[in-house]
């Protein structure tokens, strides 16, 4: 049985990557807060659909000319999503392509991502969620 907290996620990051942000802000809570790799090596967060909107077009459309995110393979961990994949972009100035592995830590609330954290280490996203490698 398809677990629906995973077809948001997925909901999600195909409206981004299509670039439709009010398709993306519908799977967002009004009070989520994310916390995408960038922001989390400068120990930021956004919060709400304003502060998501701030890092989408401050960060991603302004500095990438393609930024993908791709999930593949999802795990529920008690009440929290452990979701991996990649991420792919190509930056606007510099033409740089990139293919990273990445992790996702998310939590939905009321039918909606009210968190996620992006990490590239899966190590560390496992034992954030509280799994022992």
């Amino acid at each position: 049985m398809p677990d629906e907290d995973f077809d948001v996620v997925r909901r999600a990051w195909a409206a981004a990557n299509r670039g439709e942000e009010d398709a993306m802000l519908r799977e967002f809570h009004r009070d989520v807060v994310a916390i995408p790799f960038g922001a989390a090596m400068e120990g930021k967060a956004y919060r709400g659909h304003d502060g998501i909107l701030e890092w989408w077009r401050n960060d991603i459309q302004a500095t990438w000319e393609v930024f993908e995110v791709h999930p593949e393979h999802f795990e529920r961990v008690r009440h929290q999503l452990l979701v991996t994949g990649r991420w792919t972009a190509r930056g606007g100035a510099s033409s740089v392509d990139l293919d990273i592995p990445a992790t996702w830590v998310i939590e939905v609330r009321d039918g909606k991502i009210a968190y996620w954290q992006t990490y590239t280490d899966n190590e560390q996203a496992r034992r954030d969620i509280g799994l022992d490698d």
